[in-house]
């Protein structure tokens, strides 16, 4: 039984260098769910710049050969790959992220969004994590099991999956690509199952940037009075 497990943020590409527009905390809570996004998208908007987008996705499903009979259960959480519906006979996981999810800080009781695989290897199954392209793995800690690493080098995926889960990620995903993400589910040629609510996320665009343009008119007759004064 092999599992695919694809976490959405595979295709945001984020800057592997300090950049203070995505200097980013990450906690799986409704603020950094949704409000937060707010701010990080009128950050993008006051200096005029274009948000970051989702890529890649399009054709992604094509990669995979499925068992008759697979379903992708999908939710928003990582964590969620290791539910009871997902795990049952899993014996090779096969994880496309931008993280490897393999342990990063001690270990709770339950399985959360960074350390999931690491009770996959509690049950014996063998892992792998395909990094995506503009990711660097050596800026990542080392995974607390054993588990490959390699950059994702594109092309057909060998062998058989019988069951895939998908994950939106929110915390690391903003809702203006909410969109793509459906769009992607969508395009998934098996049965879907969710394991919790999802739904797009609310984010009025239009008045982010309304709100853009007036602080910029503001910065713009303040200068203008500072210098004539």
């Amino acid at each position: 039984m092999r599992l695919l497990v694809v976490d959405f943020d595979y295709f945001f590409p984020l800057p592997q260098g300090p950049d203070p527009l995505f200097a980013w905390a990450h906690f799986e809570t409704p603020y950094y769910l949704l409000e937060a996004w707010e701010e990080r998208a009128l950050a993008f908007l006051l200096r005029g710049l274009p948000l970051p987008e989702a890529r890649g996705w399009e054709g992604f499903w094509d990669r995979f050969a499925f068992a008759p009979g697979a379903v992708l259960y999908y939710a928003d959480s990582n964590a969620l790959a290791f539910h009871e519906r997902v795990r049952q006979g899993v014996e090779e996981v096969v994880l496309f992220d931008a993280h490897h999810d393999a342990g990063y800080r001690p270990l709770g009781t339950e399985p959360a969004c960074d350390d999931w695989m690491v009770y996959y290897h509690r049950l014996g199954a063998r892992l792998k994590v395909f990094y995506p392209p503009w990711r660097d793995p050596a800026q990542e800690p080392e995974p607390r099991v054993p588990l490959r690493r390699e950059v994702d080098p594109g092309g057909r995926v060998e062998g058989v999956f019988h069951r895939v889960f998908l994950c939106r990620s929110g915390a690391w995903v903003p809702p203006w690509v909410d969109p793509a993400f459906f769009a992607f589910l969508e395009s998934a040629p098996l049965p879907k199952e969710a394991l919790e609510p999802l739904a797009p996320r609310p984010l009025d665009l239009e008045a982010l940037r309304s709100r853009a343009r007036e602080e910029a008119l503001g910065l713009f007759i303040m200068e203008t009075l500072r210098r004539s004064s």
